[in-house]
């Protein structure tokens, strides 16, 4: 009984979701709980897995009225560096709080003093909740003074003096701009500042205290170690997730979205790892009180070190406002601005201009125009944004000028050419068009070139300014119907009206030739051998010409095949106006008699062999 009843458990898929949700939900809450801060020492082990930030607040200084007859410092202009480097860190448990500079003592010496009171207040007092106040002593200079919340009369002890050299480093502006207002307010933000640092610390203290029991030593890697396995199991979540998503976008999208689909799911997973990892692993660091001074230490070199990275990249560069953060801020609008105006350009034309019967040609300029306005209004308007004028940009176009100057004409050229061509229109998308002896349809013109497509699908990549230096036939400009010319020859003796007939005939028959206007035939020219007729037709497709002039060649065979006209052949009449020559002399010496017709068939088979060769000479 009892083994079939584990076995059911075991294999019951309803226990095991339950199972599976009681831990995911025990998990996660245990990974977004926000751990109470606790008031003194001897928690219970219930209270032991507490989750805490490790960062600490840096809160910002209240604003004063300045206080009359405040002294100003005898010494001369001091300019701060903006670096904070200046002077000695005060420490509280390893963290760096605020600097000190050198007054009556040197800055290192001051910052051990204080470093040594703050032990000692914590030491003495069995780690009491610290309170730290601002006072100013008869001098008129600030002081603060650390105490035990509640005793703070009865504990209170001096820190140090926050000097006008303090005041000037850390507001970052020469020390003869400092009042005794800006003293007030650097001591009273720093009074905040040491009093969260040290309560930070003395919590840390109260949990390595309560870690020494085995039971919450224990209990807090346990909780640690689900946080990271709550971790594990999202990140797999999320991975099949994505998967599933993917498919299903690549089956309901285009094929040619396919490759943009891929790109996505590779940086969405790549994004998701890292911030299901980072948020795991610190939710499990928070729960072992041995390791949050090292996490604290970590996230404050993580600060400074995107601190140093945002003070470079915000420095203005050499002669100029302009710095590289607000010229990357300015690309990342840029791009999004370009992005944008290209669907919203897309969408305008398929939803708007579609629908009004316009012409492809002129659906594809009215979109690329609207489309570069948008460009600019997106320009102007994320320049505030990005920290950038135009004044500041002067310095850019100058060398953007000058690149164009000496190695960019032909690509300007191509630009100024493209702008143009969308201006003036004498080539749009779908035109048939022939320029350098190349023949093509327009497929798509770009701010560079314009892709042509041959008769035989090639398709040709040409330059757009060769569509305004040189000469360029243009079949579909404005009205595409052309007309279409089929020289045809018959031989003398034909009757004219006849082929007239046959010639009409066979253009009415194809239903690529125009009714209107009507198909002609023109008498050309009385050639050597022939009578020189030529067959006009129009056609509103030009691309389809080549086609035509076949189909109507061979229909004009057939026609003059059935009424019986001949299509001549060239050929010469030769005419004898002597035979002198041709006479054999009489065997008896007299007068040469006539020539027999043999004779004068070889003469003349030996005169047309000569004339062939004559012909082939020349």
């Amino acid at each position: 009984m009892g083994v079939r009843v584990q076995r059911a458990i075991r294999d019951s898929v309803l226990l095991k979701g339950a199972a599976l949700a009681v831990g995911l939900i025990a998990g996660i809450g245990l990974w977004l709980l926000p751990a109470p801060v606790s008031k003194a020492a001897g928690i219970p082990v219930a209270q032991a897995l507490e989750l805490r930030d490790p960062g600490f607040s840096h809160p910002t200084p209240a604003e004063a009225p300045t206080l009359e007859g405040s002294p100003s410092p005898t010494s001369s202009p001091l300019r701060i560096p903006l670096t904070g480097q200046e002077g000695t860190e005060v420490l509280v448990g390893n963290i760096p709080v605020f600097r000190l500079q050198t007054a009556e003592y040197p800055s290192d010496v001051r910052a051990d003093n204080v470093r040594a009171i703050i032990e000692r207040f914590l030491e003495e007092g069995q780690l009491p909740e610290p309170e730290v106040r601002v006072a100013q002593d008869a001098n008129g200079q600030y002081v603060l003074r650390l105490g035990e919340r509640g005793r703070f009369e009865a504990t209170q002890r001096y820190l140090f003096t926050v000097t006008y050299a303090d005041a000037a480093a850390e507001r970052r502006v020469p020390l003869g701009q400092v009042s005794l207002n800006d003293v007030r307010l650097v001591a009273n933000t720093w009074a905040r500042r040491l009093e969260q640092a040290i309560a930070d610390y003395r919590q840390d203290r109260l949990d390595l205290q309560r870690a020494q029991d085995p039971r919450v030593l224990m209990l807090t890697i346990l909780a640690g170690l689900a946080t990271v396995a709550v971790g594990f199991f999202l990140w797999r979540l999320f991975d099949r997730s994505l998967v599933r998503l993917q498919s299903w976008l690549e089956l309901k999208a285009d094929p040619a979205w396919g490759s943009w689909i891929d790109i996505a799911g590779v940086l969405l997973r790549g994004l998701g790892a890292i911030l299901i990892a980072g948020i795991s692993l610190d939710r499990g660091i928070s729960f072992i009180p041995a390791l949050r001074p090292f996490q604290r230490a970590f996230y404050l070199g993580l600060g400074r070190v995107v601190a140093t990275a945002l003070g470079v990249l915000t420095q203005p560069l050499p002669n100029s406002s302009v710095s590289i953060a607000s010229l990357l801020v300015f690309f990342v609008l840029a791009a999004l601005v370009f992005t944008v105006a290209h669907y919203v350009s897309v969408g305008f034309k398929q939803r708007f201009l579609s629908r009004l019967g316009l012409d492809l040609g002129t659906q594809e300029s009215t979109t690329a125009i609207f489309k570069y306005i948008l460009t600019l209004f997106g320009i102007l308007l994320v320049l505030p944004f990005s920290g950038l004028n135009l004044g500041s940009l002067a310095v850019i176009a100058g060398a953007v000028g000058l690149g164009i100057g000496f190695g960019l004409q032909n690509l300007s050229n191509n630009y100024i050419s493209y702008i143009a061509i969308l201006l003036e229109r004498p080539i749009q998308v779908g035109d048939l068009v022939e320029v350098d002896n190349l023949l093509g349809t327009v497929e798509r013109i770009g701010p560079r070139a314009t892709v042509l497509r041959t008769l035989d699908r090639i398709f040709v990549i040409v330059p757009n300014s060769r569509f305004t230096e040189s000469k360029v036939v243009n079949w579909s400009y404005r009205d595409p119907r052309c007309r279409i010319h089929i020289p045809v020859g018959v031989a003398y003796g034909s009757d004219t009206t006849l082929v007239t007939e046959a010639l009409l005939s066979a253009a009415k028959e194809n239903p690529r030739v125009l009714s209107s206007p009507a198909p002609q035939v023109w008498l050309k020219s009385f050639g050597p051998s022939s009578l020189n007729f030529e067959l006009l037709v129009w056609i509103n497709r030009p691309q389809d010409q080549f086609v035509l002039i076949s189909e109507l060649n061979f229909a004009i065979e057939a026609e003059f095949r059935r009424r019986g006209i001949r299509i001549p052949f060239p050929q010469q009449d030769i005419h004898i106006r002597s035979l002198e020559g041709f006479a054999p002399p009489s065997q008896n010496g007299g007068s040469r008699s006539l020539p027999d017709a043999a004779s004068i068939q070889s003469a003349l088979s030996e005169a047309a062999k000569s004339l062939e060769d004559q012909n082939g000479v020349s």
